[in-house]
């Protein structure tokens, strides 16, 4: 299946090309997949920031909440490749509830890692990484991550973020091609969704969930006519 598309505004199409989704596991066409790599340092700084929501722009399906994100040093090497295609890791933000949905059931966080290469026209072309979280064993990275954020103007600074700890171990995965989540939902994104949760502390998950008491995702979008690959079992 080819997932190949130019990035584009999707305001005012059809909802056709656009993310989240509702992922039914029974309806995917499960084959061999490029296989997903990640190179990094071991550790990380990283730069948190508050991203307001912008102004309710027509076309938009609904007034936008804001997200923290969090960016890697400049400089620093944070690469994902899928097959022989390399990105480079933008940011890590969190939606609550998650976006995607799979088979009608909603995890309370899904954590985007968008990522971002120049094609050879010079086009920029997204993919994000989706991660389920839910509330368990406490993640001392994303614990911190999740526990530090608020709202505010100045960014503010995490320190030894391990990148692997915010992943679980198996790799195997849902993929599609869709959009950013959040206006003007820019087509041609290659959406990679990990099958297998990743855990945090429920008291990191509540103090995160309770900055966007209003929720700060996306509802799921009609698939259409598009197709869901899934991949066989993996591991890093």
């Amino acid at each position: 299946m080819s997932l190949s598309a130019p990035a584009q505004s999707a305001v005012g199409t059809p909802p056709l090309t656009q993310s989240p989704v509702d992922i039914r596991p029974q309806d995917t066409d499960v084959s061999a997949l490029p296989p997903l790599r990640l190179r990094h340092p071991a550790r990380l700084t990283m730069r948190l920031r508050f991203e307001r929501p912008r102004q309710h722009r027509p076309g938009c399906d609904r007034p936008e909440e804001g997200t923290v994100k969090a960016e890697p040093p400049p400089g620093q090497e944070c690469l994902m490749s899928v097959g022989d295609r390399t990105y480079h890791l933008e940011d890590v933000h969190w939606h609550t509830p998650a976006e995607h949905t799979v088979g009608g059931v909603t995890f309370p966080v899904e954590q985007h890692l968008k990522c971002v290469t120049t094609t050879a026209a010079g086009e920029k072309e997204y993919a994000v990484l989706a991660v389920f979280v839910h509330p368990g064993d406490a993640n001392p990275s994303l614990d911190r991550l999740l526990g530090s954020a608020r709202r505010g103007e100045d960014p503010w600074d995490v320190p030894d973020v391990e990148l692997d700890t915010l992943l679980p171990p198996c790799t195997e995965s849902y993929r599609y091609l869709g959009s950013t989540t959040t206006c003007p939902y820019t087509t041609g994104v290659h959406w990679t969704v990990l099958t297998h949760p990743v855990q945090v502390s429920a008291a990191a998950l509540a103090h995160y969930r309770d900055l966007f008491p209003e929720g700060n995702a996306r509802e799921a979008q009609p698939l259409g006519d598009r197709r869901i690959a899934g991949d066989r079992h993996r591991w890093w």
